[in-house]
């Protein structure tokens, strides 16, 4: 099978920003996301970390458990993965008035403390050719200074940061701010009764779809003037035979809507 590549897909990063806001100071996260990565940040109230080490970029690490579940005579007969964790990170070479915050901070101005418990907010902004990205994290995580490279002659100081998320009420981690944030979705669910229907996205109607698929939909959808103008495919479906089918459109889109044939498509 021949192999398709997508440079489009491939995230290469030339440059990237850690942003920080201690969670004592922040009534709303909401207040603070912004509409497009290349916000500015400042602005809307967060405070930029400064020169991190770009060898060690931004870490993730995943863990969690793996537990198996046995039955009289059946070994491992179901498997689950629990108590989900992720970890990111980032190593900050500047000593200043935003990494104070969270490295070594004493109990005023002026101060140098042991480690404590410091909670917060993150922002990563990373930028690859001239596509930004951000993420956002949801809710507040505890830093943890994992090393300190202390004071070096010649050398520049770092700290080492660990930032252990917590998920919100759906599980996610971080909000995404960049690509992906201009994506349409919407739902066609097709009555039983339908033999066959048609899409229109924009003023531009599809010819008639005889399967209730995602391949067909997404095949008729690709076909339109109107989607193929949308940044790369245009349009992603996914969904059971039968539906509902969930289409993805890369940009925004107007009008879309469905006709059927014996029976009922509404677009959602």
């Amino acid at each position: 099978m021949a192999q398709t590549i997508n440079p489009d897909a491939t995230i290469i990063p030339d440059q990237a920003e850690v942003w920080f806001k201690l969670a004592s100071d922040v009534a709303d996260i909401d207040t603070l996301m912004p509409e497009d990565p290349d916000d500015d940040l400042d602005e809307l109230g967060w405070e930029e970390v400064g020169l991190v080490d770009d060898k060690k970029g931004v870490p993730l690490d995943p863990s969690g458990e793996v537990k198996e579940y046995d039955a009289f005579g059946h070994a491992t007969f179901r498997v689950k993965f629990v108590k989900g964790k992720l970890v990111s990170g980032f190593t900050a070479l500047e000593w200043n008035s935003v990494t104070r915050k969270f490295v070594l901070p004493g109990s005023a101005p002026g101060k140098i403390g042991a480690p404590k418990d410091i909670q917060g907010y993150v922002l990563y902004r990373h930028v690859d050719e001239e596509r930004s990205m951000a993420w956002m994290s949801l809710r507040p995580a505890l830093l943890e200074l994992k090393s300190h490279g202390g004071i070096v002659q010649g050398e520049l100081a770092f700290a080492e940061i660990a930032v252990h998320h917590t998920k919100d009420a759906n599980g996610d981690v971080f909000e995404v701010i960049g690509d992906t944030s201009d994506d349409v979705v919407k739902t066609f669910t097709i009555d039983s009764g339908v033999t066959a229907y048609t899409a229109t996205v924009g003023g531009v109607t599809t010819s008639s779809i005889g399967t209730k698929t995602a391949a067909a939909l997404q095949a008729a959808l690709r076909s339109l003037s109107t989607v193929t103008a949308l940044p790369d495919d245009g349009v992603s479906v996914v969904g059971p035979t039968g539906g509902p089918l969930v289409a993805t459109f890369t940009a925004p889109v107007t009008g879309v809507s469905a006709t059927g044939t014996g029976g009922n498509v509404t677009v959602a």
